[in-house]
């Protein structure tokens, strides 16, 4: 009898330990409310990490991007994607601080590490983390982890008028030329779908002005949302300042006149230079010098041009004032990049 009675006694034993184990480890017992579905799609978001990881769904996207990045035959300049204002950026190696300029654009990390130095500040993005560029911005930038791997997205300030018109309006504070931010979901989702349009010209021309409308509003209303707003707002200094500095660049090899640049901002000549030093860093006249010398290397590097070519095409009279500068600027002559070029 007492065996008997015993048998059960230990399988009632086991099954209570066995319970407790399966408590202890299976997360649907251990959580018993589920979690909402929000906070599972927020448990998948890009988070901030020096590893460079990426969640599983993302690794898909960084295989295109790649393969895409391959079939364009690589290299380290920024190469099109196929869908208008989408770029993609894949460098192999560590590189040095070199002078960049950038328009406005939001950049997104899929793996590895940047940094950027606007007026002497750093600014470092890892995988999982934007950066945004508000307006027309002379910058220095390394590749700090390799390999590297971004997408980046033209700002579109019309489309931001447009959704930000009929908002709130707030006093304008100061705004940072480069701002940080967490490439979430929402932005991730859009920027893969738009990506996936570059096979499809049907599909262009009717999907991506709405992927990019649908962008610029999650933007907004990001942590980006400050300095864009600002952008969109057609009297603030730093929407007036970029009317400037895109005129620059667009002109930039004509001879720079200061008078013309100030009316379009709206501003005295001397609110003028204050504001654009303050906001750029720099001066008018050293932003085109470097918008020029910028171009000169791309020139010289991807495009095989000679030093006196290159210096013609950006707006120089004189190749030797030209090589001067360069070596300022880049730390080498030009007749050096152009010899590693065609080395490379």
């Amino acid at each position: 009898m007492s065996c008997v009675v015993s048998m059960p006694l230990k399988w009632a034993s086991l099954a209570a330990s066995a319970c407790c184990i399966l408590r202890r480890t299976c997360p649907i017992l251990r959580n018993r409310a589920a979690p909402p579905v929000e906070s599972r799609r927020l448990c998948r978001i890009f988070l901030k990490t020096t590893r460079g990881a990426v969640p599983m769904e993302h690794r898909a996207l960084i295989a295109a991007l790649n393969d895409h990045a391959d079939r364009l035959g690589g290299g380290d300049m920024p190469m099109p994607v196929g869908v208008p204002g989408l770029m993609l950026m894949r460098c192999e190696q560590v590189t040095e601080l070199v002078p960049v300029v950038y328009e406005p654009v939001l950049c997104v990390v899929l793996r590895g590490a940047k940094e950027v130095w606007s007026r002497e500040v750093p600014y470092a993005f890892r995988a999982g983390e934007s950066s945004l560029i508000s307006f027309d911005l002379p910058t220095r930038a390394r590749v700090l982890e390799a390999p590297y791997l971004s997408l980046a997205l033209k700002i579109d300030v019309g489309l931001l008028a447009e959704l930000s018109a009929g908002g709130e309006t707030t006093a304008e504070g100061p705004v940072e030329p480069v701002s940080q931010g967490v490439a979430d979901a929402a932005l991730m989702d859009g920027l893969t779908r738009l990506f996936r349009l570059k096979d499809t010209p049907a599909a262009i021309t009717q999907l991506a002005p709405l992927i990019l409308r649908e962008l610029h509003f999650w933007l907004l209303n990001s942590s980006h949302g400050p300095a864009l707003a600002a952008l969109a707002r057609h009297d603030s200094h730093v929407a007036r300042i970029a009317r400037a500095t895109a005129e620059i660049r667009r002109s930039y090899t004509a001879p720079l006149r200061v008078a013309p640049l100030a009316k379009l901002a709206g501003m005295s000549a001397s609110t003028f230079h204050d504001h654009f030093k303050t906001l750029t860093g720099t001066t008018p006249l050293q932003f085109q010098k470097q918008l020029r010398l910028v171009e000169a290397r791309r020139l010289i590097e991807a495009q095989g041009q000679g030093v006196s070519q290159a210096a013609f095409a950006v707006g120089y009279e004189s190749p030797t004032q030209f090589s001067r500068e360069f070596s300022r600027m880049f730390g080498a002559p030009p007749s050096r990049v152009m010899r590693e070029a065609v080395r490379a």
